[in-house]
């Protein structure tokens, strides 16, 4: 049965406008953090890839960010990146601004991904092999856009192997952009799940409750 890694209280990625697409400063997603209760978030914008090539808005600075403390109220914070797989050898992109932090999610983006679709699950695999010892988990692999080629059973063995939990995306779940085909065999093999609002509102925050009930619902919570 798969281990969920976070509680109710915890979510571990979500954007902000002062470095990618949220809509909302960083200050605004830790005040509102606390204000649903939350204990602990991780606030994982998109790579220098990704905003490049979205056309976003140019990131505040970086460099500052190691002293951005919250003042706000108790909740945990702490900054993180949303890898970009390139292409299906291994090449992603890691970096915030030329900054690469420590909590890394891995994932694909048709923004950023430049090869076919049809090649997704190497260009997966071969990322992992390369760079397992960095990656925290695999973010949104059951989004519609990009899983439709995707191989389930031959990323769930590979992440797997090397110790590397996969999300569930609850803001791609309740949107019904998740292709529920995938993410049930997902859920059926994985060892170990991440549940993520991937907030890009304030709104978007409260999302993770409909995927922990999925979740209840269909007996793939452990005791």
């Amino acid at each position: 049965m798969v281990k969920i890694l976070n509680t109710i209280h915890e979510d571990y990625h979500m954007h902000s406008i002062n470095y990618s697409d949220g809509m909302n400063t960083i200050d605004e997603l830790v005040q509102y953090a606390g204000k649903i209760g939350m204990k602990k978030i991780v606030i994982t914008d998109h790579s220098q890839a990704y905003v490049k090539k979205a056309n976003l808005l140019p990131p505040s600075p970086r460099t500052s960010i190691e002293r951005r403390v919250n003042v706000h109220n108790d909740v945990e914070v702490e900054f993180g990146v949303e890898w970009d797989i390139l292409n299906e050898e291994w090449d992603i992109c890691c970096d915030v601004k030329w900054i690469t932090p420590n909590f890394i999610i891995l994932s694909c983006h048709r923004g950023a991904y430049e090869w076919s679709l049809e090649n997704i699950t190497q260009a997966y695999i071969n990322a992992i092999k390369r760079h397992h010892d960095k990656i925290k988990m695999l973010g949104h692999v059951c989004y519609k856009n990009t899983s439709q080629y995707l191989d389930m059973e031959a990323l769930v063995k590979v992440a797997n192997e090397y110790n590397i939990p996969i999300e569930l995306n609850a803001k791609y779940f309740v949107c019904w952009r998740t292709n529920m085909e995938k993410i049930e065999v997902m859920l059926s093999l994985v060892d170990q799940l991440y549940v993520n609002s991937d907030a890009h509102t304030l709104y978007d925050m409260n999302l993770r409750a409909q995927a922990f009930d999925y979740l209840k619902e269909k007996w793939f919570l452990s005791e």
